[in-house]
């Protein structure tokens, strides 16, 4: 692995952290979560288990989803990128965790102030997301098996993307009812966070270009 690489991974792993900091913010902002985080936080509400160990679950049972829409090729070919969701699974959930503790403090009273942090969530996530996408290594479990499921059935992945976003809200919100008999953890945040975050990525993106000399980018172009 060249040094370049490495680099590109480095950015990867921090990219994931900004990610899980975002969540956390969203979360801690008391107007619903995020929604690829919306069904393992109404989880965490009526079970042992955190929000990070439910991503982690979750994000394992995407990778065995996952054979269900690629072939034998496909995963000959792909077996690295493939198992690298495995530990990138275990480190989000991880750093999910990590960053709830961190903001212990954040226990906003005001719905100007929970707005306000969902607000600085949502940038912060978007953030991830672009140097995320910028360096382009790897894959969240969530996508690749949007990825893999677009591939199989030759769809849009946008539109395809929404709907599993979409079903994971739905789900969240089954299961709010079925086990707490209300709607908990899915609010007008949830909605926020779906029409805000990608506005942001797109705008973010380009900026993150200030790093293709130093991950070996710009020698590609």
């Amino acid at each position: 692995m060249d040094r370049y690489l490495r680099r590109r991974y480095m950015l990867f792993v921090v990219s994931l952290f900004i990610n899980a900091l975002g969540v956390a913010f969203i979360t801690k902002a008391l107007l619903g979560t995020s929604p690829i985080t919306s069904v393992n936080y109404v989880l965490s509400m009526f079970t042992p288990l955190t929000m990070g160990q439910w991503t982690i679950l979750l994000n394992l049972s995407f990778v065995l989803l996952d054979l269900l829409f690629m072939t034998r090729r496909e995963l000959r070919r792909e077996r690295t990128s493939y198992l690298l969701q495995i530990p990138i699974s275990l480190s989000f959930g991880l750093f999910i965790d990590f960053a709830m503790v961190m903001l212990f403090w954040l226990e906003p009273a005001s719905y100007a102030a929970k707005l306000l942090w969902l607000l600085v969530g949502c940038f912060i996530l978007a953030a991830g997301i672009a140097l995320e996408v910028r360096v382009n290594v790897a894959m969240t479990a969530g996508e690749y098996l949007v990825r893999a499921i677009c591939r199989r059935h030759r769809l849009d992945f946008g539109y395809t993307k929404l709907g599993f976003d979409l079903t994971l809200v739905l789900l969240a919100c089954l299961l709010s009812y079925l086990f707490m008999s209300d709607i908990r953890g899915v609010r007008e945040g949830t909605v926020v966070a779906a029409l805000a975050v990608g506005p942001i990525v797109h705008f973010l993106t380009p900026l993150c270009g200030c790093l293709d000399g130093w991950t070996g980018l710009k020698q590609r172009v």
